[in-house]
């Protein structure tokens, strides 16, 4: 029996490691490379943008936010996404350009939904703030512990695997040991 591709397998198997960009410490694929490939594979796909009392955006006490949908063969995959400034802060009073930005990047996020590019959005989850504290602790808990000849390829995995709490732990105990 010849079972015919889901969208998600079709998408998701795609390497788009040569349209990857990258911003601060973050990989991205770029709106319009998402539409180019989708299109390529998808031509019938399409995409809107809620809108919330005729704005682009919703404003909450929280932070503004955009919302994309994009359809493809009949399945709608809808992305929320926060209105950020350049620093990745959420903005309150959003200009003309953060409302247009969000939108393109809930777009390929929404594609991503579908399948393209997913693989790229591992480890996002996490906030911003939680995932620098994370690389900070991992990186002074390494110095300690090279300044100490104790660090090696094994104990880099221990690191690696550890939560925030821990990594403390450990760096505390090294800190009162020196």
């Amino acid at each position: 029996m010849n079972k015919e591709k889901s969208v998600f397998e079709v998408l998701s198997s795609i390497n788009v490691q040569d349209y990857i960009k990258q911003k601060n410490k973050f990989n991205y694929l770029s709106w319009a490379s998402a539409i180019e490939i989708l299109l390529k594979h998808f031509p019938e796909a399409t995409w809107d943008h809620r809108e919330w009392d005729g704005l682009p955006y919703q404003q909450t006490g929280a932070g503004c936010f955009v919302e994309v949908s994009v359809t493809i063969n009949g399945i709608t995959r809808k992305q929320l996404h926060p209105i950020f400034d350049f620093r990745n802060k959420s903005v309150l009073k959003p200009d003309a350009m953060q409302v247009n930005n969000s939108l393109q990047r809930a777009l390929a996020k929404a594609v991503a939904l579908h399948g393209l590019g997913i693989n790229i959005f591992t480890g996002e989850d996490l906030p911003l703030s939680e995932r620098e504290a994370m690389d900070d602790a991992k990186t002074e808990l390494t110095i300690l512990l090279k300044a100490n000849n104790k660090y090696d390829n094994n104990t880099a995995r221990i690191i690696n695997g550890m939560n925030y709490d821990a990594l403390v732990d450990k760096i505390n105990e090294y800190k009162t040991k020196g």
